[in-house]
């Protein structure tokens, strides 16, 4: 031993950790106690992918995947919201310091615009052809046309953008995308 301390960046801050389990224990409590709205079967609109999408912004894509997963623990298929929130969350992830760096409309224009993208190209299609071809529940192409033309990831859409809009309005400090691809917390000159 030289006697020197190495220094380790933590995968997770305390900060990180708080908004993972809050956030995330939020989501759980919200599936589990079934407060959500049916749209057809077995298809649910809640609140999960707001609260997934407001601490992958202020978390990081770590924060995001357990996030995921307290969001899949109480769902009705477990796997298939798992393997749709995680991907979701790191789909997200490399926009959201490109979405922070943007002032005003422009901010809330690219953060609804990536969105609508999440959800139409990756969300619905994968959801309804995991829940149509894998587990067989439904004819794939009349339920894909009900998810995209029918409201369903409209409604996601509008409300995960308006959540994350009012977050950033109104609780910026707490949004301030500060985590590092790397794991942990980079420092912010300024707060």
């Amino acid at each position: 031993m030289t006697g020197e301390i190495s220094k380790r960046r933590p995968l997770l801050t305390s900060r990180q950790i708080g908004i993972a389990v809050s956030i995330g224990g939020l989501a759980f409590a919200w599936r589990a106690l079934g407060l959500v709205i049916p749209l057809y079967p077995p298809i649910v609109f809640d609140m999960r992918p707001a609260f997934l999408a407001i601490g992958t912004f202020a978390g990081g894509p770590y924060v995001g995947l357990i996030i995921a997963i307290l969001c899949a623990i109480p769902a009705g298929i477990p796997i298939v919201d798992l393997v749709g929130f995680s991907v979701w969350a790191l789909l997200f992830s490399p926009v959201v310091k490109k979405i922070w760096a943007l002032k005003g409309i422009k901010r809330h224009a690219l953060l609804w615009f990536t969105v609508f993208l999440i959800e139409y190209l990756w969300t619905w299609p994968y959801l309804i052809g995991v829940l149509a071809f894998v587990f067989g529940f439904f004819p794939f192409w009349p339920m894909m046309m009900i998810a995209w033309f029918g409201g369903g990831a409209l409604a996601d859409t509008i409300l995960i953008s308006l959540a994350v809009s009012l977050a950033i309005e109104y609780a910026p400090d707490f949004m301030r995308p500060t985590w590092s691809w790397k794991g942990g917390e980079e420092y912010v000159e300024g707060g």
